[in-house]
């Protein structure tokens, strides 16, 4: 039986009748999807026109790409001009206008003409753009437009393409599809994988007014979205991206034809797509994808009220990638801001790198855990270092952990995107677990021997013992101290030890105690002097309460004309400066930004310290040590009462409370004695550094010893192997984009790295007005002047009963903790370290207080309380 010349396009399922559009667009429609009615003029007619002209296409596009440039361009011409002579099939226009007019045509319709060559939107190659589409085309018009497919395909750039492809290609054929118009609102192409990154989870949509051809063609610039969606349900659940252009002009169809508009200018930024469409754009291209079993690209029309496929066609050339990728991911500075200055050092952002790889994410990959290739855990943007928290999302759901204590426990803002995962079998969840507890005995056996020996190496190579060491015996040093951190870190098993036990807390304790179960807890872990960095606000008392015992210490301390500035000589030979001098034996090697190895050491400037113990001693009130020890546990001795009535009869309930709560104060006391001595560590190694910088100095390799930390750990390494390059020029471009990073604003949180960067990564986090409310990370109520501290030149103007605003809670800042009534923090968690001290002390503090900064006055009066995380300002 012959094949017909006209299918509908429910009909359309052979490709060598209907070419590779109409087929895909069968296949849409079959599975029930919105595509416009239409019919396919088949090969059949096109094949039939050939015969008659005796033409043997196979023969001669088999010889098409032999002959010389001028040669094909007759043959293709003739070709050409032989299709246009061919009388149609006997009785086909008048079948062909009865079906296009049972379609709902009249003599107004307009129609779209588009070619379906068997060779188009095929899987390894699509073709697209080749072949002739015609917009507009009246009745009278439509066989015509239907030769115009056929002679677009004996075309020159058709012939390049397919000798470019690099394979025999066989003669293709032409169908045709013809569809009425639809009234486009809006038009465009969309990809239901990313285009570039091949990411399954982003659909990218480009969009413009009216009418797509502008687009297609490369004519006009589109908006662009990228949405993103759940791999797992394909639901889309935000706008990732969203780039408008400017649009002047559009396409519009009207009876007589297509027609090119004005677009008002108020209306030229305009967004093509509310998020609705955008949506409903995003799951339709993966119900596609879904129905063509692969990757597509789609042609879409969005009439009023309803959206409509009018092509599809296999993605070529970009392989799908169902991992996840660093710009996907979510980036938050909580943490990092704690620890780390402003703006760390390019050796400090170096070694956090390395650090972060080696002693927290490798410890993740030999529980069993999977991290996609090419994800890191840090990233930097303008000087400032990002933690990738989606992948810490990834690595507690695979560890069936509960991901909802991850902001409370890291600070930030809560993860919008969660990727799907899949978390570990019971066997290697098992492995896992066994895998943990070696860490965790290891830690605690451990621990005080690698506190030991980290503390001794401060004092081994302290600045005034290594004067003799030459550039080989530093350089040594310093890689046999850092073999030595490799091989005795524990800082991975302690944090897990600290998460693993509040988040068992606050599994149980919500149903145990009620609503208010956290400022018990918080209140149960006060005052037990376990907490190495606690006791230093005790030192500092002692201090304070020192001064008036000698006369002449007093009279230093209360002079108008005070400086820190020699204050040896001035204290010489008094018991007050013995016992600073074993304040700083204890505490000088701490810091604001410790973490960042360039940060200098209290001991180095001691000024801060100085000036803060003089505000105490001019301002006449004094905290006792005793006084603070005893109320941190009466607190402690309420809160474990309180504890205990609440559980009752339920003597179950205290026996698991009482082993999760011994279990997360000793993990909480060996996390600030791991830091408290990897601060030792620090110190020893900022010597040596500081020493091989005063080397480097007379090679005349640097300028000043401090540009020793504006190298990398790699190029510190080539710096001591004599590699040929102009450090002192390096350094001073660093020095001078240090400058220029300075004056920039970042966020906080990035959702949308790409867009940040692009944006030139000005601050969308604008402090917006309305009532102040936080997360309560330790018990308590408070109330006093705002006292905004941001530096440590801020720290003399802090007084006795000061309500502390602070970016984040530095661990550096304890000597403060001593004098403040209560402290709020922009950004935080209850796994920081500061948290941890300032519960130990008893201080209360609300932290994810955005803008606080910003939102409250220096001296305006407040009041905060845990219960409710709330700051109420004061009538003063």
């Amino acid at each position: 039986m012959a094949d017909p010349f006209i299918l509908s396009l429910d009909e359309s399922s052979a490709l060598y009748l209907v070419g590779g559009k109409t087929a895909g667009l069968a296949k849409v429609l079959s599975a029930g999807l919105p595509v416009p009615k239409g019919l396919c003029v088949t090969t059949a007619v096109y094949q039939q026109s050939l015969d008659r002209a005796g033409v043997d296409a196979p023969a001669i596009w088999t010889k098409l790409p032999d002959l010389s440039v001028e040669q094909r361009a007759q043959e293709l011409a003739r070709i050409q001009q032989l299709l246009l002579d061919q009388p149609w099939p006997t009785g086909f226009p008048d079948d062909l206008e009865t079906q296009l007019t049972g379609l709902g045509g009249d003599s107004s319709t307009r129609w779209a003409v588009r070619s379906s060559a068997t060779n188009e939107d095929a899987g390894d190659m699509s073709a697209a753009g080749l072949y002739r589409t015609t917009l507009g085309v009246p009745m009278t018009a439509v066989l015509q437009s239907i030769r115009a497919c056929w002679v677009s395909l004996w075309d020159e750039r058709v012939v390049q393409y397919l000798c470019h492809s690099g394979a025999d290609r066989p003669c293709p054929a032409m169908a045709v599809v013809i569809q009425p118009m639809l009234s486009a609102q809006a038009a465009g192409v969309a990809y239901s994988i990313h285009p570039i990154t091949g990411r399954t989870s982003q659909v990218s949509i480009n969009a413009v007014p009216g009418l797509a051809s502008s687009l297609v063609n490369g004519e006009v610039t589109p908006d662009e979205y990228v949405v993103e969606v759940y791999d797992d349900d394909h639901r889309p659940f935000r706008v990732r991206r969203r780039m408008l252009a400017e649009k002047r002009k559009k396409l519009t169809a009207t009876i007589e034809g297509v027609r090119e508009e004005s677009i008002p200018e108020p209306e030229q930024r305009q967004s093509c797509l509310v998020d609705e469409q955008l949506f409903e754009l995003a799951r339709m291209s993966k119900r596609i994808e879904v129905a063509l079993h692969q990757p597509v690209d789609l042609e879409w029309v969005w009439e009023v009220g309803r959206l409509w496929i009018v092509q599809a066609r296999p993605i070529t050339a970009i392989r799908p990638w169902p991992s996840l990728t660093n710009d996907e991911c979510e980036w938050t500075r909580a943490n990092f801001k704690e620890t780390l200055p402003e703006l760390p050092s390019p050796l400090g952002l170096s070694f956090l790198e390395r650090f972060m790889e080696a002693y927290i994410v490798t410890p993740y990959r030999r529980l069993g855990c999977m991290v996609p290739e090419g994800l890191s855990s840090v990233r930097v943007l303008h000087g400032r270092p990002y933690l990738n928290v989606t992948l810490f999302y990834t690595l507690i759901m695979q560890l069936h952990g509960n991901p909802a204590f991850l902001t409370e426990q890291m600070g930030g803002e809560p993860v919008m995107f969660t990727p799907s995962v899949r978390p570990l079998g019971a066997l290697a969840l098992v492995r896992a677990g066994v895998g943990m507890m070696r860490e965790w005995r290891k830690a605690a056996k451990q621990g005080p021997k690698n506190f030991s020996a980290m503390k001794a190496m401060a004092e081994r190579y302290h600045y005034d013992r290594i004067q003799n060491l030459s550039v080989q015996e530093l350089a040594a040093t310093l890689d046999g101290i850092g073999q030595w951190l490799d091989d005795h870190e524990v800082t991975f098993a302690i944090a897990g030890g600290v998460a693993q036990s509040l988040q068992a807390m606050g599994t149980v304790l919500p149903g145990w105690l009620g609503s208010d179960w956290r400022e018990l807890l918080n209140g149960a872990l006060q005052g037990q002097g376990t907490v190495i960095s606690a006791t230093q606000i005790v030192r500092l008392a002692e201090l304070v309460v020192a001064v008036p015992q000698e006369e002449t210490v007093r009279q230093w301390f209360v002079s108008e004309e005070w400086t820190a500035r020699g204050y040896r000589d001035a204290l010489q030979g008094t018991e007050f400066l013995r016992r600073f001098d074993r304040y700083l034996a204890e505490y000088g090697h701490r810091a604001v930004g410790e973490s960042d190895i360039m940060s200098p050491r209290i001991a180095d400037q001691p000024d801060a310290v100085l000036a803060l113990l003089r505000a105490q001693v001019r301002a006449g009130v004094t905290a006792l040590p005793q006084e603070m020890l005893s109320r941190q546990a009466q607190r402690r001795k309420q809160a474990l009462s309180e504890i205990a009535r609440r559980f009752g009869w339920r003597r179950h309930r205290w026996l698991v409370f009482r082993w999760w709560y011994r279990r997360l104060n000793r993990f909480c006391a060996l996390r600030e004695e791991n830091r408290h001595h990897l601060m030792y560590y620090s110190t020893a190694a900022r010597h040596l550094l500081l020493r091989l910088g005063e080397r480097m100095v007379e090679r005349g390799s640097l300028a000043v010893r401090e540009d020793v930390f504006y190298l990398t750990l790699d190029e510190r390494i080539a710096l001591i192997d004599g590699a040929s390059r102009d450090w002192q020029g390096l350094v001073r471009r660093r020095r001078e984009e240090r400058l220029q990073h300075e004056a920039m604003e970042v966020p906080d949180t990035i959702r949308d790295w790409e867009a940040v960067v692009e944006e030139g990564a000005q601050s969308s986090n604008q402090g917006q007005g309305g009532v102040l409310r936080g997360i309560a990370i330790s018990a308590g109520v408070a109330q006093g002047p705002v006292r905004l501290v941001r530096s440590t030149a801020d720290w003399a103007r802090v007084r006795m009963g000061d309500i502390l605003v602070v970016p984040v809670i530095d661990p550096g800042m304890a000597p403060l903790f001593g004098v403040a009534a209560g402290l709020i923090a922009e950004m935080g968690g209850t796994l920081s370290h500061g948290a941890i001290i300032a519960r130990e002390y008893g201080l209360p503090v609300l932290v994810n207080v955005p803008y606080a900064t910003n939102l409250l006055r220096e001296n305006e009066q407040v009041e905060i309380a845990s219960s409710t995380g709330l700051i109420s300002r004061l009538v003063s």
